[in-house]
């Protein structure tokens, strides 16, 4: 425990170097993204700085002239000319540039930060999403990135704004009094200090509280659904999803405590700091216009100084300090944008299919306790977790399909069938063994040319908020698209419903974004799923539990035309349900991650083994439903 709270401290504190480098590679990042945005904060920051120094200087010059003899109004006139149409011309500038160009160019900016996350996101290992603290660091990145960017160059803006009044200032104080110079610098000095702190407090606070808004959000997601709407009305999920909601809710709480009581304290003393630095000078100048040593209109001059000099101080010191907690939030950022995945594409174009081969295949993603054992430093993998004991989903599998093959892999749940298909898309690779397209091993292809060539139609499939033929193609449709996905909606026995719709093809799926959208039956939307193969030229199909929304009618039809539709093709059905398997080629029985029969349905009914008990269950079943 002791060695995680030391690890913590360090992690946190972050070096005078790192600062730098994570804010100017956010900088850099920004003018790779919008050039012209860095531009403008230049010129912000130098506009800023150069209105402060004019106007301190202008009303200097004022308050002085009040002091000598035969001052005119013409001359007191022009120096408020000066000031009021430098101010004017500057607030042209600065609505032109808040209220436009920021607002417009942030968009922009989001925008092509937010769609380098997405690309980034699909680079990653589909394990990682099985890591919590991995995906926290990649909602960070997510929410942080683009506000996180923003603030970095405001700040930027503003230090070269307040280096430029200050050196202005500064110079101006010194023909007024050093001892108030050195008084404003000290006290900004320690408001820096408190602002530090208060922004390591802040940072826990976010910190501890990220998990929980996460749950929240879980929460209010699965309420607003459709897809929960049954499940809620039916069950006593609510009851826990409430406890959920309740306990974050008291955890985010908690941490607001933790953090008010600490920064309430900090927040009395920066407010004690400010005020002694703002109202001692104050004093000391009062002292020296009652003893004669400075003039009226000098000293009401020096009030302004000292007010603007306090502020630019403390606003430069709050933004140098700022830098640190900037860093920290920019670190989110580059971590998830410097992982490495661990599937990682050859660059040979697989030729057209002749064999899939498992040549002693072990696979294992489902953690167990580790056993006891001394202490020592493991290594990180690339997800952040230290690597965990597991247990094999496949345990030292082979077996070959060929070009054509209608194979059944089949089994009770949880016996590795599923963890297949992921393995021959690529989506994990084997803890131990290889797996050959045609005698090659899967590493050294094209993982996109490869995913072109074997179409899957997950057990957990999803449909998207897009219209019927997006949902088909994956992409935009074209013109000349909509034969092809009318064919393949026929193909998967969609014919039916889709003539149903109104606005067909174009008919958007679920009310996400507009309130004629259709949700579609679990059979119906399986339907869509299907579909998505028929609209390519795949060469290996590998349908995951294809028919479990249908009904048996329904499952009977749709298989013979996906064996008509796949003639020449290689398919391979896996399933716990039996009723596709007579259609198979061959069967592969699996249990508990082992392959342990193989054949033809009536080869394995006369073996009597584990597939032929399964087959007189299921078939038992259906005759006392019948």
């Amino acid at each position: 425990m002791k060695t995680d709270e030391k690890k913590e401290k360090k992690e946190k504190k972050i070096p005078l170097g790192r600062t730098l480098y994570c804010n100017f590679l956010m900088l850099s990042k920004i003018w790779h993204m919008t050039p012209q945005y860095i531009v403008f904060m230049v010129i912000v920051g130098l506009v800023g700085g150069a209105a402060s120094s004019l106007e301190t200087i202008f009303t200097y010059m004022l308050f002085n002239a009040l002091d000598e003899p035969g001052v005119t109004f013409g001359r007191m006139a022009a120096y408020l000319g000066v000031i009021l149409g430098v101010n004017f011309l500057i607030g042209l500038f600065y609505a032109w540039y808040y209220e436009y160009y920021q607002t417009v160019t942030d968009k922009k900016l989001q925008h092509r930060m937010h769609e380098e996350l997405f690309r980034h996101a699909l680079t990653m290992d589909l394990a990682c999403y099985d890591d919590p603290k991995f995906y926290n660091d990649y909602v960070w990145a997510m929410d942080e990135s683009k506000g996180r960017a923003v603030q970095v160059l405001d700040d930027t803006a503003r230090m070269i704004r307040y280096l430029i009044t200050i050196s202005t200032l500064i110079t101006l104080m010194m023909r007024v009094d050093v001892l108030v110079g050195a008084i404003l610098f000290v006290g900004a000095a320690a408001d820096a200090v408190l602002w530090e702190v208060g922004n390591r407090f802040n940072f826990k606070k976010n910190e501890r509280t990220k998990p929980l808004h996460r749950k929240n959000s879980y929460v209010n997601r699965v309420y607003h659904l459709a897809d929960f709407a049954k499940e809620l009305r039916v069950s006593r999920a609510g009851e826990n999803l409430e406890k959920i909601y309740s306990d974050s809710v008291d955890g985010i709480v908690e941490a607001e405590v933790w953090n008010g009581k600490r920064r309430y304290g900090l927040d009395l003393l920066t407010e004690v700091v400010d005020e002694a630095a703002r109202f001692l000078p104050v004093v000391l100048l009062l002292f020296k216009l009652y003893d004669g040593t400075a003039q009226l209109g000098a000293f009401v001059a020096s009030i302004n100084i000292i007010w603007n000099l306090n502020w630019s101080i403390y606003d430069l010191a709050k933004n140098l300090i700022r830098m640190p907690e900037n860093a920290r939030y920019v670190e989110k950022y580059l971590k998830f944008m410097s992982y490495k995945p661990t599937i990682v594409s050859g660059e040979i174009e697989p030729e057209p299919l002749e064999t899939i081969e498992l040549k002693n295949v072990t696979f294992s993603y489902s953690p167990v306790e580790p056993k006891e054992k001394e202490e020592k430093a493991e290594p990180e993998n690339e997800c952040g977790e230290k690597p965990q004991e597991t247990k094999n989903s496949l345990e030292d599998v082979s077996l070959t399909i060929r070009r054509g093959e209608k194979v059944a892999i089949v089994g009770y749940n949880g016996a590795g069938k599923t963890t297949l298909t992921k393995l021959l898309m690529r989506l994990y690779d084997p803890t131990e063994g290889e797996i050959l397209y045609n005698g090659r091993n899967l590493k050294d292809y094209d993982i996109p040319g490869l995913r072109a060539k074997i179409g899957t139609v997950f057990q957990d499939y999803k449909i998207f908020a897009a219209t019927v033929a997006e949902n088909v193609l994956g992409r935009e449709v074209h013109e000349e698209d909509r034969d092809a996905v009318t064919d393949a909606l026929t193909k998967a026995t969609f014919a039916d419903r889709l003539a149903e719709l109104e606005k067909g093809l174009d008919t958007p799926l679920t009310k996400e974004f507009s309130e004629d959208g259709v949700n579609l039956s679990g059979g119906e939307a399986q339907k869509v799923a299907i579909a998505r193969i028929f609209a390519r030229p795949y060469e290996l199909i590998v349908m995951d539990e294809p028919s479990s929304a249908l009904d048996p009618a329904a499952e009977y039809e749709l298989n013979h035309t996906i064996l008509a539709y796949a003639k020449d093709k290689t398919v391979v059905f896996i399933s716990h349900r039996l009723s596709t398997t007579r259609m198979a080629d061959r069967i592969l029985m699996f249990a508990d991650g082992r392959l342990i029969e193989e054949g033809s349905h009536d080869e394995l009914m006369r073996r009597g083994g584990k597939y032929a008990e399964m087959f007189r269950l299921q078939a038992e079943k259906y005759r006392e439903s019948a």
